[in-house]
């Protein structure tokens, strides 16, 4: 008899169709999970809220070892660019399950909060409002990189250090 382990394994979408690739995987009967975020954009002077991948490009795949689920299709699947692939077997890693289990625990606290990509400009006081070692503490905004990571300057040893950081975790100085 012949056991088989399930464990997730990471994909990569075509620019800007995540939700087509993970649309078409659903409909394939694959289990995916893509993690969301809310964000506000502005369109015609307007600020919207539009929940949109929390990693561009990104969704988790959950399969086995390749008895009863065929891999074959995902390649192929519309919107799908690949699997992540590392070392020297250019195999997928399996992610572990705790990983996927934390991430979707995240997700939800995050859920709550729309990230606002426009409300932060540099030179802006910013404080850090997390559970780390940071939390509480004043920066100064500097730039976006992408939706997933910002830049502040920190004084850390009466000495200014550059620290990325989620956006999710500024607010404004009061």
């Amino acid at each position: 008899m012949v056991t088989t382990q399930r464990s997730w394994y990471l994909l990569t979408s075509r620019p800007r169709q995540d939700a087509l690739a993970e649309e078409e995987l659903l409909k394939q009967k694959y289990e995916v999970y893509r993690p969301l975020a809310q964000r506000l954009h502005s369109r015609r002077g307007k600020m919207l809220t539009v929940v949109e991948s929390l990693f561009p490009r990104y969704m988790f795949i959950h399969l086995d070892n390749g008895v009863v689920d065929n891999w074959g299709p995902i390649r192929s699947t519309r919107g799908v660019s690949g699997f992540v692939r590392f070392g020297i077997h250019n195999l997928p890693p399996a992610i572990p399950e705790s990983f996927i289990f934390d991430l979707k625990s995240e997700e939800n606290r995050l859920g709550e909060r729309a990230i606002d990509l426009d409300r932060f400009h540099n030179g802006d006081m910013v404080v850090i409002d997390n559970d780390g070692p940071f939390k509480g503490l004043p920066a100064i905004f500097q730039h976006y990189d992408g939706e997933q990571r910002s830049f502040v300057m920190l004084e850390i040893l009466h000495k200014m250090t550059k620290l990325a950081i989620s956006p999710a975790d500024l607010r404004a100085a009061a």
